[in-house]
């Protein structure tokens, strides 16, 4: 008797092994950040892309780094900003929340460009470009399309404005 229990038991671990752990497998590998830095969002868009924001030793706004990245895995399309530098200046958080609404958003500048990486009902990627949405991208199952709160604490924050909502 206690063999087929063992038996069983052995049958159970390896169904588990072979198709739940690659579920969760999948869902960790969804970020461009490297595996010693904090996500602070993350998520695969339609087409194969992947956006996420990246850090390390971000504790305040004039420490560590923080990074944006746009692309695939093998072939990251778009780094802001190219070298790793504080945020102080060139991100920002923003609550921009209504109502029964959350909308939380990390937000950079560059050129006439705006990036908007936001986690609502759906999270999204918008990019503005003097001030009219050129791109909208709704993230897809999987990641981590949330703003980490430790973003609030490396991120300074900024008051919501009619950006947010474009």
């Amino acid at each position: 008797m206690p063999r087929k229990n063992s038996l069983k038991v052995l049958f159970v671990f390896c169904i588990f092994s072979f198709v739940v752990s690659p579920i969760f497998a999948e869902e960790a590998d969804i970020t461009l950040c490297e595996s010693y830095e904090d996500i602070y969002f993350s998520c695969p868009l339609p087409g194969g892309k992947i956006v996420s924001v990246c850090a390390s030793g971000n504790d305040k706004p004039s420490s560590g780094y923080v990074q944006y990245r746009y692309g695939a895995p093998e072939k990251i399309e778009l780094f802001y900003p190219r070298s790793k530098l504080p945020p102080e200046g060139r991100f920002y958080v923003v609550n921009a929340s209504e109502g029964s609404v959350n909308l939380d958003i990390i937000k950079f500048y560059n050129g006439k460009y705006t990036y908007l990486v936001a986690q609502a009902f759906v999270s999204f990627l918008t990019v503005l470009k003097d001030d009219k949405a050129i791109l909208r991208k709704s993230c897809e199952a999987g990641g981590y399309a949330f703003v980490s709160r430790a973003a609030s604490k490396g991120i300074e924050a900024l008051p919501k404005s009619a950006e947010d909502f474009r």
